[in-house]
């Protein structure tokens, strides 16, 4: 696994910025860095195909790749920083379509995220890492290290579900009925925060969900909603791949949670560990559970 190596990217800060052709035609900027001190957050993007993925990275030591979950951003994984970077270096990825990141030409599937993905990660030579994933995040880390074996050491899927095919069929019709239209009286609005005001987990102030509730309001203005890629795909074949150790993360409070006990089955590889109170965004509510959790895990 990688130390605390050079990551090459376009970062914001830095004036030691070189310019030079890195393919697909294009000119790009290019930057070897050091992570920063821990705790110390470095912002950048790195070219892919279809364009520019944005990035942040912190901390020192052996890296772990945070993939964030379909209608979010990486700022989901903020609240870690203070309690994982003394030991680990966290590069996170907004995904396409999300955060500032480019929006894909095409609706992507699940093996075009990861390609994207794959794609960011040669760039800035992250070839032998460990992977977080949360809720369908927990979806693209799971192919990454299925379809990837050399790359991933270790795979946290946290708030990773199984749903039967009749499952996920009545949950994508219910997806599409709950798509409220644009209106003047702002109902739209609060029947989505109706829901946010009661994810996070025990005793959190419901102001920790504004965040995350308006990054996914923010939502609205992209082409696409990856959520369509992730229920469309099916993760059995990915699930019985994968060879590298594997960490289910639970919330007890998380109510989009399912069908973990299958996977278990179908992950020889894998155990699992709950957060006790974790709401749906554990990594806000709980940060420092659930790195003490991560970090066990990383440092067998």
């Amino acid at each position: 696994m990688p130390h605390q190596a050079a990551l090459t990217g376009c970062f914001y800060h830095s004036p030691m910025i070189m310019r030079g052709p890195l393919g697909y035609g294009g000119l790009v900027c290019q930057i070897i860095v050091m992570a920063g001190p821990t705790g110390h957050m470095r912002k950048g993007y790195v070219d892919t195909r279809d364009g520019q993925l944005h990035y942040w990275t912190a901390g020192a030591g052996p890296v772990l790749v945070c993939l964030h979950q379909a209608g979010q951003d990486s700022s989901v994984y903020r609240a870690l920083i203070p309690h994982l970077t003394a030991h680990h270096t966290m590069v996170t990825f907004d995904l396409p379509g999300h955060g500032q990141s480019y929006d894909p030409p095409r609706e992507y599937d699940v093996p075009d995220y990861v390609a994207a993905l794959s794609e960011a990660m040669d760039r800035l030579a992250l070839h032998r890492c460990a992977v977080l994933g949360h809720h369908s995040g927990a979806v693209f880390a799971l192919e990454l290290a299925a379809s990837q074996l050399q790359r991933t050491s270790r795979a946290i899927l946290s708030g990773m579900s199984w749903r039967s095919a009749e499952n996920t069929r009545a949950l994508t019709r219910t997806r599409a009925k709950q798509l409220l239209p644009v209106t003047a009286d702002g109902e739209f609005l609060t029947t989505v925060w109706n829901t946010y005001a009661g994810l996070g987990g025990d005793g959190v102030p419901v102001e920790a969900m504004l965040e995350p509730y308006l990054v996914n309001q923010s939502m609205r203005l992209r082409p696409y909603d990856a959520h369509h890629a992730v229920l469309a795909w099916n993760r059995e074949p990915a699930a019985r791949a994968v060879t590298c150790p594997v960490l289910l993360l639970q919330g007890t409070r998380d109510m989009y949670v399912t069908g973990q006990d299958h996977l278990l089955k179908i992950m020889p590889t894998a155990r699992r560990v709950e957060i006790p109170g974790a709401g749906a965004f554990s990594f806000i509510d709980r940060p420092a559970e659930a790195a003490k959790i991560i970090q066990d895990f990383l440092a067998e």
